[in-house]
């Protein structure tokens, strides 16, 4: 049997269960699911096959779990990060995030990079691998930042072309160089034209503006978590890219920036951490702090919620989560409200990794099928606006 066809074969199964000839593993039942895509909170089930989310209604199933009217919403995307600056390896980082409600991480290996080069970055991706949080990668651009830093390697476009190739690297990670690229730097601008236009770069340019933006912008990068000002903010959203408002535990913009998110400009704007210490993680936690955050400065929960789920994915076409939506990964998660954001459940891949904030199985990689596709349910549930 070719791999196109155990495919097919578990699309197949994967439809019987959506139309409801056959059970679901697992339907969490009695849920307000949070709609990242209308913007409202439904009343309902959803139901869950092979790590992936069947439909949402009323199924059958093998288990069922009552979430008890708890909140049930994706499971959250952290859009860019350095782990290792929070001096924790991955599995260790995956123990204080999943806990969080975090399911999936964008790393960008930089700071490891600067010091072992090429292995630090082959370092943190074998040290990524079967946990229970997917962890994927943006390579280091600039390794040194600059021609004036010293660092403990140099990363050429060369050296890292190979790496494209690696399981989970997706992108080019910040451009830090930004002089080098606006005015035309062949080694940086060989290193953009490695994504080819088919994979994200992500940027980096405090106070840039005017006509050196554009230049920047026509380079190749299309997010920014470098805004020192709401101006700034506002220029570079204007002109197409997608702002990454950054609250870690060192570099803290959320106050200054929050102003920037309103109907017409939220679908364009991300929360990251960039950094977070381990007793940050511990004692305040990760990306539902943000939502915390945001929230208390008077943001409406739901489209706080899509700032670190579906926006996050669109921007790195991660096209199988960020949503509850049949066909995606049952990545989710539960929480106790909207204000707090007291999780407690959290589903990767359909397996229960963690529960009133504690690791299920830490070092375990949850199951399911490992395909990235999807299609469209008939399931329906009441909805209400959330307010």
């Amino acid at each position: 049997m070719t791999m196109h066809d155990s495919e097919l074969i578990q699309l197949q199964k994967l439809l019987a269960v959506a139309r409801g000839d056959s059970p679901a593993d697992l339907v969490l039942k009695n849920a307000r699911i949070v709609n990242v895509f209308n913007g409202k909170i439904e009343t309902g089930s959803v139901a869950i096959f092979a790590g992936l989310i069947a439909g949402i209604g009323d199924y059958k199933s093998k288990q069922s779990l009552d979430l008890q009217g708890r909140y049930l919403a994706p499971g959250l995307i952290e859009g860019h990060i350095h782990i290792e600056s929070s001096k924790l390896t991955p599995p260790r980082f995956v123990e204080l995030v999943a806990p969080r409600g975090t399911t999936t991480v964008i790393a960008d290996p930089h700071e490891i990079a600067n010091v072992l080069g090429i292995e630090g970055i082959r370092y943190m991706i074998r040290q990524s691998r079967d946990l229970p949080v997917d962890i994927f990668f943006m390579l280091p651009s600039c390794v040194p930042a600059t021609a004036m830093e010293t660092a403990g390697a140099a990363l050429s476009a060369k050296d890292l072309a190979p790496l494209l190739h690696e399981e989970r690297v997706i992108g080019i990670a910040e451009l830090m160089n930004f002089p080098g690229a606006i005015f035309g730097d062949p080694e940086v601008l060989t290193k953009s034209l490695l994504a080819a236009g088919i994979r994200p770069i992500d940027g980096h340019a405090p106070n840039l503006s005017g006509k050196h933006l554009a230049a920047y912008i026509a380079a190749g990068p299309a997010t920014d978590h470098e805004c020192n000002s709401l101006a700034e903010a506002r220029e570079k959203l204007s002109m197409g890219m997608r702002i990454m408002i950054r609250e870690g535990s060192t570099a803290k913009n959320l106050d200054l920036l929050i102003d920037l998110v309103d109907d017409s400009t939220e679908r364009r704007c991300l929360f990251v951490s960039d950094d977070r210490r381990p007793g940050d993680l511990l004692s305040e936690g990760h990306l539902d702090h943000l939502l915390r955050l945001a929230v208390g400065k008077g943001l409406n929960p739901i489209t706080a919620l899509r700032m670190v789920t579906l926006n996050v994915a669109e921007t790195f076409g991660l096209r199988d989560r960020g949503g509850i939506r049949p066909g995606w990964r049952a990545d989710l998660v539960a929480f106790e409200d909207l204000d707090d954001f007291r999780v407690s459940h959290v589903w990767k891949d359909g397996n229960l990794v963690a529960e009133k904030g504690g690791a299920s199985h830490p070092a375990q990689r949850a199951g399911g099928s490992g395909r990235r596709t999807s299609h469209h349910s008939t399931g329906a549930s009441r909805s209400t606006e959330y307010r």
